[in-house]
């Protein structure tokens, strides 16, 4: 079994959960947050509570809860109150540049809607983009017109290679 008390004192994740600081969530291997340079409105991670940094490091037990974790977090981003939640962000951002997505998320053509659909991502890697080092799997509302043409949807993170249906 999994042990949930690993952690890793200079991780950014593992100083939110012991804080509990922007926890909307929990269940017995994982947490999850809003995230705070979001994508669109509702963007939101899940996390396990032990310090791992690859999905291919979760035990069978985390894998089950995984799932129940993703359909909890998508019950409360379909609840949640994306206004006031991205003018406090901006209100009392981490940097700048976290102020700068929240107040998009304002002018989001998502905001006051519920999601059309869900991208789920993890960046398992730093080849693959992952920035914090701590295993975390991102769903990210997606909204009619939020995207020009969302065909190929994740497949548009290496350029050229999204709409593979387009002549």
């Amino acid at each position: 079994m999994a042990d949930t008390a690993t952690k890793n004192s200079s991780c950014t994740f593992c100083k939110i959960y012991e804080s509990r600081t922007g926890v909307i969530l929990e269940t017995k291997f994982f947490f999850a947050q809003f995230d705070r340079f979001p994508a669109s409105p509702g963007h939101s991670e899940v996390i396990p509570k032990r310090h791992i940094e690859s999905v291919l490091s979760l035990e069978d037990e985390e894998w089950s809860d995984l799932y129940g974790a993703i359909r909890s977090a998508i019950s409360v981003i379909e609840k949640t109150d994306f206004r006031a939640l991205y003018s406090g962000f901006a209100d009392s951002p981490l940097s700048r540049r976290s102020e700068e997505f929240c107040r998009l998320m304002l002018k989001h053509v998502g905001l006051g809607k519920r999601p059309d659909g869900y991208n789920y991502g993890i960046n398992d890697g730093r080849a693959a983009g992952r920035t914090i080092d701590h295993l975390h799997l991102h769903i990210i509302p997606r909204y009619f017109g939020d995207v020009q043409d969302p065909t190929g949807g994740v497949r548009h993170m290496l350029p050229g290679m999204g709409n593979y249906k387009k002549e």
